[in-house]
């Protein structure tokens, strides 16, 4: 039977997780990033903007819910994943110079999956997203989840007895 030291064993894991760390970022260097052009832009605050308009309250293109949704695709999802929803998108007809409820009626058609099962997900994908984005927006939640950050609250200046 072969013993280790101590000290063996502490470098043999320093060295066993820094290889980690250093496999993890050299897989991570190799993912394509997804770089997002002016027109690919306008056209996802376009349809960020049917999902969820400005009103009497912001909308989701107002709050930046944008730019989580090109983090979240950057970052957890798969780039085949994302490029596949950026192809999708720039496939779907312009809704620039429409009315909203036109702009409604598009999106209906694309939700029901009259215009293909790749624009159908990519809706899908785009709609839970701003969703998800809208909804941990600090405005929506102080002002309408009532999300308070550390609850309880202390007041020093009560008597003790009463």
């Amino acid at each position: 039977m072969n013993t280790i030291s101590r000290r063996n064993w502490v470098k043999g894991m320093a060295l066993a997780t820094l290889g980690s760390v250093v496999f993890t970022d050299l897989k991570a260097a190799d993912a394509p990033i997804i770089q997002w052009s002016a027109d690919q832009d306008s056209l996802l605050n376009n349809w960020m903007g049917v999902i969820i308009p400005e009103s009497s309250i912001p909308g989701a293109v107002s709050l930046g819910v944008p730019a989580f949704v090109k983090t979240m695709l950057k970052d957890c999802y798969e780039p085949k994943t994302s490029e596949n929803l950026v192809k999708a998108l720039a496939a779907l007809p312009t809704i620039d110079k429409v009315s909203e409820s036109e702009k409604e009626q598009v999106f209906f058609q694309i939700e029901q999956g009259k215009m293909g099962v790749d624009a159908q997900k990519a809706i899908a994908t785009l709609k839970g997203l701003t969703i998800r984005g809208y909804m941990t927006t600090e405005y929506v939640m102080v002002n309408h989840l009532n999300y308070v950050m550390a609850p309880g609250f202390f007041n020093g200046c009560e008597p003790l007895k009463k």
